[in-house]
């Protein structure tokens, strides 16, 4: 490629580097790599044709606040940098040089800006770096998941969660979101507010479209509630302060008091007749017009003093 935007980028994706079949991919501020990734727009995607490879396999993000470079895995049978496995959904350091392979796929990751936590001469690099902001989270959690998890099979349970968890992300890409965490019966994604100005509202499209998924596709899953039902998903959305960590060698983690809150209102949403989405009140200020709510309620949390005041979100206006 050799358009402006080519010329301008400081990151490269090379796909095949070194064969008659190279071809570099420009970076200008994440990209995602996969078979299909579904959702995202051509400027953003590498795709490949190897059957071994799923359908988003992995992404790389640049911070170009610290010139660093990250690489996070998505996929079932993994991402390979440099000849190690890559833990599932952490982002991990991404260098100028790193060989990264997918299956029969291999790729180079070029630039001479981005460079990965601790690449820096600066001895500070290495430590830990702890920040606050103001973030939207959301955190979806599966319903009656310990006694699911008690009477169905590990790989039943295991390749229902993949196909489960593949669908939701690609939901969450398409409203900017974040993946935190995942981990068996929950799902964590958050929103910087500093960077996307319309978090709050991404936050709530993304828990109303999730939801819509689960609907559609826990049906088809050999994974079932303990009554025999599909799989259900309760989902909390809060705004609020919370601390931002990131560890050298491991995934920005977001912290906090209103982090907790946000898995206690997904610990509560979908039961006892509530609605499926919970919106806490500091989250549903300023977009309120822009959806439709269920009648307010004031909920006990668990573990936290004091009642929370939540909305039921049931769609858009």
């Amino acid at each position: 490629m050799s358009d402006r935007r080519t010329v301008e980028a400081a990151a490269f994706l090379v796909v095949s580097p070194g064969t008659r079949d190279e071809r570099s991919m420009p970076i200008h501020d994440r990209i995602f790599v996969g078979r299909e990734c579904a959702g995202i727009d051509p400027e953003h995607q590498v795709l490949i044709d190897d059957l071994t490879a799923s359908r988003l396999h992995f992404e790389i993000r640049l911070d170009a606040a610290r010139n660093a470079a990250f690489i996070v895995d998505m996929s079932t049978n993994g991402t390979y940098v440099n000849g190690s496995r890559l833990a599932r959904a952490l982002a991990q350091p991404l260098r100028p040089g790193d060989w990264v392979t997918v299956g029969g796929t291999e790729f180079e990751f070029r630039s001479d800006l981005f460079f990965g936590i601790g690449a820096e001469s600066n001895s500070q690099a290495t430590r830990a770096e702890v920040g606050m902001a103001t973030m939207m989270m959301v955190v979806g959690d599966i319903t009656n998941f310990s006694t699911i998890s008690q009477v169905t099979d590990s790989e039943v349970l295991a390749a229902s969660l993949r196909t489960l968890y593949a669908e939701l992300i690609t939901d969450l890409q398409a409203c900017r979101g974040t993946l935190s965490y995942y981990a068996g019966d929950a799902l964590y994604a958050v929103w910087d507010t500093r960077h996307i100005p319309t978090a709050n509202e991404l936050a709530i499209d993304f828990a109303l479209a999730a939801d819509r998924r689960v609907q559609e596709v826990a049906p088809g899953l050999p994974l079932r509630g303990p009554g025999g039902d599909p799989v259900q998903m309760g989902w909390g959305v809060v705004h609020g302060l919370a601390a931002v960590v990131t560890l050298p060698q491991s995934a920005v983690s977001v912290v906090g008091d209103t982090t907790n809150l946000a898995f206690r209102l997904s610990g509560i949403a979908g039961r006892e007749g509530r609605a499926r989405v919970l919106v806490a009140d500091a989250a549903h200020t300023g977009v309120a017009e822009l959806f439709r709510w269920g009648a307010s309620d004031q909920v006990p949390t668990k573990g936290r003093s004091g009642m929370e005041t939540v909305h039921p979100a049931l769609g858009r206006s």
